[in-house]
């Protein structure tokens, strides 16, 4: 099936984002506790305000982590730093190859092949933005004979990151926005 290209990857990346998050989470509550200890040893009213803007801070990155991971209507990729898409295409992999390759070079990524159907793409850091890479794949659909699906994954380089401000998922989907002829997975021309 298609759905399963990359899907490995993907549960990889999952399961070290769920161990690190859970010790994250395990060190951040015993720095909160240590800290709402501490204000209401100073007093009431430091203890309540620390209480309160720590509540604030917890609501506001597990909203973050919840948003992370959904697609958009508007969008062929999911959302947040473990972005993930596929579209499918009639047109030759060369062509598929080479207009993927012209955004890679628009965004200053390097390419490596690291099989037949499989590409490796990094991007460097910068101040505000982590490193990671786009794993791109391009072959025969098993669901839709005749087409090519063509999935692109990109991960940051540190598994506790939360997001990347939509780096990762907007070169996604440029990458299969400049797929020639490109169908959703849901257009029913690929019956």
């Amino acid at each position: 099936m298609d759905i399963e290209i990359l899907a490995e990857e993907r549960a990889h990346h999952r399961r070290f984002r769920l161990i690190y998050r859970a010790l994250l989470i395990l060190i951040l509550t015993l720095g909160s506790i240590g800290l709402v200890y501490a204000g209401f040893q100073t007093n009431q009213r430091a203890g309540w305000i620390v209480t309160v803007g720590l509540v604030v801070i917890a609501a506001v990155v597990t909203t973050m982590a919840l948003r992370m991971d959904r697609r958009r209507p508007d969008q062929l990729v999911t959302t947040g730093p473990w972005s993930w898409g596929q579209v499918y295409s009639g047109h030759q992999q060369r062509e598929i190859w080479n207009s993927m390759g012209k955004v890679l070079s628009q965004h200053g990524l390097g390419f490596r092949r690291l099989t037949n159907t499989t590409g490796l793409s990094e991007r460097g850091g910068t101040f505000v933005y982590r490193k990671g890479h786009h794993l791109l794949d391009v072959r025969p659909s098993e669901d839709h004979p005749g087409w090519l699906v063509i999935t692109v994954q990109s991960a940051p380089d540190l598994p506790t990151t939360i997001t990347d401000f939509g780096r990762g998922a907007a070169i996604n989907d440029d990458l299969l926005n400049a797929v020639p002829g490109f169908r959703r997975p849901d257009d029913p021309e690929l019956g």
